[in-house]
């Protein structure tokens, strides 16, 4: 019998050319009208259409998440109990005033054509090695602000998923990029107002308070690891400077790898501003964000193996990179299913949520690394489909490595 790699290899080919126009079609057109957070209402509405037309069960605004969705295909004679099930998962939300400057049309391509190689596999093609398992294609919005991934996992998205995958555009190849955790806080300081001629000593500067917590944390940088983040702006802080602020606002955001140091910058954070409020007289509220992002921990069983498939097409991840330092909610779904985020280059050394990404992520050079970071996640979903032993070892990496990520 042929080697089956080879076999899946020429079905992966086929069926992106195939396909490859109408998957540079997707592209573009998500590219040519960026929506944001839960209003990618026209990203969702293609892709779902596609995927149905193309014989996938589709479930819309899945779990009444308006804009996210839920497509699968499964081989005939599948059966949950004893065959497994990969999720792709399927960005497609852009920013504000940048568009696709973080590429998202390009992840939605990559999932739709990873989708399309493997239900030519699952369908049988050719016969030779038909494999048990499923597929699905999970629409996810909202990763740039509102953690929709979050939502997900909270509604039960990934119970009977095995493994989870995607890959992102980048400005280099980084097989295992450094995702940090991420929270955000919004905090007021209330004081009291007076006139600051006529009068200042009867008043309680808030402005002032805001200020001293944001000394505290600039000072506290010195003591902090390589890969915790503190970062803050002022939103309000009065209108009129013949008037002392009864009332400040400033937002931060926390970053830091696993859960228990962002737990223990929340911590600090919260001191320094108490510390601040008693300082200057006044009050404050913390607000923090409802759906938090956690630091992401790669499969490295998984993310291996892509590696090795993505050699044999002469894409080559080095072992070292700049560490990347952002965040995504594509982290939370890591803790809770082996997972992979890879990054693909996609023909310039750009950094994201830059115009200039966000125009390289729109061209005709992105469109062959693009295709081919869609096969090497296909092919990485195959092999974990043909080993009963490559799955058993990535979930025993991932139960031993979640216990010392959370803490």
């Amino acid at each position: 019998m042929a080697d089956p790699t080879n076999h899946y290899e020429k079905v992966a080919d086929l069926v992106v050319e195939r396909h490859r126009h109408e998957l540079n079609e997707i592209s573009q057109k998500i590219w040519k009208t960026p929506e944001v957070a839960f209003d990618e209402h026209f990203a969702h509405d293609l892709l779902t259409g596609f995927l149905e037309e193309h014989g996938f069960s589709v479930i819309r605004h899945w779990k009444k998440i308006r804009t996210a969705f839920w497509a699968e295909f499964h081989s005939k004679n599948y059966q949950p109990d004893l065959h497994p099930t990969v999720a792709l998962l399927c960005e497609y939300d852009a920013l504000p005033e940048l568009g696709h400057a973080c590429g998202h049309n390009l992840i939605a391509e990559t999932a739709v054509a990873a989708a399309l190689i493997l239900q030519a596999v699952l369908g049988g093609v050719g016969n030779d090695y038909f494999i048990q398992g499923r597929v699905i294609v999970l629409g996810t919005p909202a990763e740039e602000d509102g953690g929709g991934k979050v939502l997900l996992i909270r509604e039960g998205a990934f119970t009977d998923i095995d493994f989870a995958m995607m890959v992102h555009p980048w400005g280099l190849n980084d097989l295992e990029p450094v995702v940090l955790g991420m929270t955000d806080c919004k905090v007021d300081f209330y004081g009291k107002a007076a006139h600051a001629a006529c009068g200042p000593w009867e008043g309680l500067n808030a402005m002032d308070a805001a200020v001293s917590s944001y000394e505290m944390v600039a000072r506290f940088r010195q003591q902090m690891q390589h890969d915790w983040r503190l970062s803050c702006i002022f939103w309000n802080s009065g209108t009129r400077s013949t008037s002392i602020p009864n009332w400040t606002t400033c937002r931060y955001d926390v970053r830091a790898l696993t859960l228990s140091d962002l737990n223990y910058l929340k911590g600090k954070l919260v001191e320094f501003c108490n510390a601040a409020a008693k300082a200057t007289g006044c009050t404050v509220k913390f607000e923090w964000a409802e759906a938090p992002y956690s630091g992401m921990m790669h499969s490295s069983v998984m993310s291996q193996l892509y590696r090795k498939i993505a050699a044999a097409k002469g894409v080559v991840y080095p072992d070292n990179v700049p560490a990347f330092n952002g965040s995504t909610d594509m982290g939370d779904v890591s803790l809770v299913v082996p997972s992979i985020h890879p990054g693909f280059y996609i023909g310039q050394p750009l950094l994201i949520h830059t115009a200039d990404f966000q125009r390289q992520a729109g061209s005709m050079e992105a469109q062959e690394p693009t295709l081919t970071a869609a096969k090497t996640l296909a092919l990485t979903a195959v092999e974990l489909f043909l080993s009963d032993e490559l799955r058993k070892r990535a979930k025993e990496e991932f139960m031993t490595r979640r216990k010392q990520f959370v803490g």
